[in-house]
């Protein structure tokens, strides 16, 4: 039911310059630009000491500048350009933001050319990285390294920060920070990533993107909450979602899921059984709607059947094993479940019918036959009844003899009803030894093509012919 989310990646872009020349400005704007062109000159010289510095008091200046001449973007612009260099990236994209902002403000096409180049300059690499990383540690997962794996994920986690940072509401760049916090397994950070981000990226027109990212981010949490056994906040979390969601397969599955989960847990001796039962008839109209929003999808139509019949829904458990049944008459359990529900409406001929079929279809399946028992005995109809119980309790009791044949032939003595059996029947495609507390030791012959069983007593005497062919007598 988990869905991971989608990683995208973009292609580097390269640094433009801002104008080269500084007009007649503040002089610590001035200053400050003339320190961001020296470092970068320096860098490419390999003079590392040198840039460094350069570069820091570039930050110096500017910042001093930007305080006396808020109104000079460009070197704003610089300013960005400056904290980028020395990996600061929060105030680098604050800086990044505020000129853009002013440029764009202004109408500066060339300007706002430069400033989003530098800033997507250094935007890209952090975001390429933070990707390389997802996919590395993806790799690593799958070749069972789980610590390596751990590592990498962190790293991403850092580089797409500060990918966000530099390039704060960029959907993007958000939904894949989520998602390398959700392919950790901590949900909680990837729900306050997109949280934030739908916050950051109001005005962005792939801001549903991140909406999309926090329904799956949420739905895993929900399914983790089930798989921890924490299901009252697993039913909270379903509802709160299908309430916002109402057309969501999924959804509704896995409210469903969560409902049935409950009902099913026998951890707490306090809930009753009529509260177990309704969790069933919960989980089943849960399974039904998300039935109803998907009818390729039988299992959850046969979940749906199941939860009815738990509940002791059997009218809405009948209606929906016959849906099951619809798609998929030969399902030998669909059948079985449905022949119960039948015998509890006491329609007796049709739960007969269904269960034959269920054997005819799957014969090795011992519990029909115990099923059918049932119905029979419901009728008060013992022959019948004692019938089936021969075939059950050799099937569950008894030892399946490796040779058939040789079977039947060693205990067919001659002149026994047994030898007789074999010379006008044939040999059985299955013997079991078993023991019966009254009649001793006991030897049956399944015919399952002719659906006919026989059980001997150890002289070879009939002791029970059973006979699924026949409608109740």
């Amino acid at each position: 039911m988990k869905s991971r989310l989608v990683v995208v990646g973009l292609s580097v872009l390269f640094v433009a310059a801002l104008a080269g020349a500084a007009w007649a400005r503040n002089p610590h704007n001035a200053g400050g630009i003339q320190y961001v062109v020296q470092g970068l000159n320096d860098k490419n010289k390999g003079n590392n000491e040198d840039y460094l510095r350069e570069m820091y008091k570039a930050v110096d200046q500017l910042s001093l500048g930007a305080t006396e001449d808020p109104a000079d973007y460009e070197a704003q612009g610089y300013l960005g350009w400056a904290y980028a260099e020395i990996d600061s990236a929060g105030p680098a994209g604050e800086w990044f933001a505020r000129a853009l902002a002013a440029a764009q403000a202004k109408g500066d096409k060339k300007k706002i050319d430069a400033i989003q180049a530098n800033r997507d300059h250094y935007w890209s690499i952090a975001f390429n990285d933070g990707i390389k990383n997802i996919q590395d540690a993806q790799q690593f997962l799958d070749a069972g390294a789980k610590e390596d794996a751990a590592r990498t994920f962190a790293v991403a986690i850092t580089k797409l920060t500060r990918a966000r940072q530099l390039r704060p509401g960029h959907p993007q760049t958000i939904r894949n920070l989520a998602t390398a916090y959700a392919l950790t397994g901590d949900n909680d950070g990837a729900e306050t990533v997109l949280r934030t981000g739908l916050t950051e990226a109001a005005a962005d027109t792939s801001a549903h993107i991140l909406a999309e990212a926090l329904r799956t981010v949420r739905t895993n949490k929900a399914g983790a909450l089930v798989d921890a056994k924490k299901y009252n906040e697993a039913i909270a979390a379903y509802v709160e979602l299908t309430q916002q969601d109402a057309g969501s397969h999924d959804l509704w599955m896995g409210l469903g899921n969560s409902y049935y989960s409950r009902a099913g847990d026998k951890t707490d001796p306090a809930r009753t059984e009529a509260a177990r039962k309704a969790d069933y008839k919960l989980a089943a109209d849960a399974y039904s709607k998300a039935f109803q929003l998907k009818t390729t999808d039988m299992n959850v139509a046969f979940n749906a059947a199941l939860s009815y019949q738990n509940a002791g829904e059997v009218g809405l458990a009948e209606a929906q094993w016959r849906t099951v049944l619809k798609a998929s008459p030969d399902d030998p359990e669909a059948l079985s479940s449905l022949g119960s529900v039948l015998a509890d409406e006491k329609k007796y001929d049709e739960a007969q019918a269904a269960l034959q079929r269920a054997v005819e279809i799957k014969p090795e399946e011992k519990v029909f036959f115990r099923q059918l028992a049932a119905i029979y005995s419901k009728q008060n109809n013992s022959p019948k009844m004692t019938e089936m119980m021969f075939v059950y309790l050799p099937m569950a009791n008894g030892q399946l003899q490796p040779d058939a044949g040789a079977a039947a032939k060693a205990g067919a003595k001659p002149g026994t009803a047994a030898a007789n059996t074999l010379a006008s029947v044939g040999a059985p495609d299955k013997v079991y030894n078993w023991t019966d507390n009254a009649a001793g030791a006991l030897q049956t012959w399944m015919y399952s093509a002719k659906r006919l069983a026989f059980t001997f007593g150890s002289s070879g005497a009939l002791a029970q012919k059973s006979d699924w062919n026949a409608k109740k007598k």
